[in-house]
């Protein structure tokens, strides 16, 4: 008898655990999925917009589209993937979702990965831009970081 209350008394608990750890992913896809504005770091412009669509909720696979506001990109739809990730949090840690997407600009033909996480309702991350053609060998990579905020 004391087995089986055993048992069932685990058995509750991973089914409580479980129930907690989707109802995570349903509050991160919440607050991730939408459209978000670039900030460049350091400077009063807006860049371009991120729109993540999906998040699957089993691989964190982050699926959305990225709109360049100017130039001979500007105003034209790329594809955005990703990934999305996120740990319970730990006593007298700082806890983030952690993020990281690529985008291929084909106009230019160059490929653009930002990493970073999001926190207060911002995503910050580094970035690294790879360029086909440069003026100087050592110009085909620069790095930066920005701030993403979420339209309303």
């Amino acid at each position: 008898m004391k087995k089986r209350l055993l048992l069932l008394t685990c058995c509750v608990v991973v089914a409580g655990s479980l129930s907690r750890s989707h109802a995570q992913d349903a509050s991160t896809q919440a607050r991730l999925t939408g459209k978000w504005t670039q900030h460049y770091t350091g400077l009063s412009l807006e860049g371009a917009s991120l729109i993540i669509t999906s998040i699957d909720s089993s691989s964190g696979r982050i699926t959305g589209k990225w709109i360049p506001p100017s130039g001979p990109a500007g105003g034209k739809e790329f594809e955005v993937v990703g990934w999305v990730g996120s740990a319970p949090p730990r006593d007298k840690a700082d806890n983030v979702i952690t993020i990281s997407f690529t985008v291929s600009l084909t106009t230019y033909g160059s490929i653009t990965s930002y990493t970073g996480y999001f926190k207060d309702n911002k995503i910050t991350a580094s970035w690294f831009n790879i360029k086909p053609n440069s003026t100087y060998e050592w110009d085909h990579i620069s790095t930066g970081q920005d701030i993403f905020t979420k339209d309303p």
